[in-house]
């Protein structure tokens, strides 16, 4: 038994698990609810980003996942042996890592930041007292188009990535 690559194994899968649902959840479903029920979502959403941290906890099980693949891709591929990144199973493996690598830099680069800026914003919104002013509004839309466009590219990916590795070794 190779005790390394089974605790590998076993947090790719599990962060990557998390990760990928996470993923499918908030872009597929809990955004456009969102957005249909325009600033009485805030609070749900804001909940969710600031105290709950969704954002950072998804990043962290992105970054897990990546590592664990990493490690594992440097060991099963002989210290990227280019025979095996070559073969069918280490070109499925190597497009489905580029694919996560793609979509966790998304998600650390447009996501997170634009989910904290509208955060942010809904936070001096609240503390006003009012509703958002015209300007407050058009930021905020502006930030979860940036999360929307981001999503709609980090699903694919992320499905692509699971696809391709969960078939690579029948290849």
């Amino acid at each position: 038994m190779d005790a390394y690559m089974v605790v590998l194994r076993i947090v790719h899968i599990v962060a990557g698990a998390f990760w990928v649902g996470s993923a499918i959840v908030v872009f597929r479903f809990l955004q456009p609810a969102a957005r249909e029920l325009g600033p009485a979502a805030s609070p749900l959403m804001m909940n969710l980003s600031q105290k709950r941290r969704l954002p950072d906890i998804t990043l962290g099980a992105a970054g897990l996942t990546v590592l664990a693949g990493l490690l594992m891709f440097w060991r099963v591929s002989g210290g990227l042996d280019l025979d095996w990144i070559g073969s069918a199973p280490g070109i499925a493996i190597t497009l489905g890592a580029l694919a996560a690598i793609a979509a966790v830099s998304l998600g650390a680069s447009v996501v997170r930041p634009s989910m904290l800026a509208a955060g942010a914003i809904g936070r001096e919104v609240a503390a006003s007292g009012g509703p958002p002013s015209p300007e407050h509004a058009a930021r905020i839309q502006a930030l979860q188009e940036r999360v929307r466009s981001a999503g709609n590219v980090i699903v694919p990916l992320l499905v692509f990535a699971v696809a391709a590795m969960a078939a690579a070794r029948y290849l």
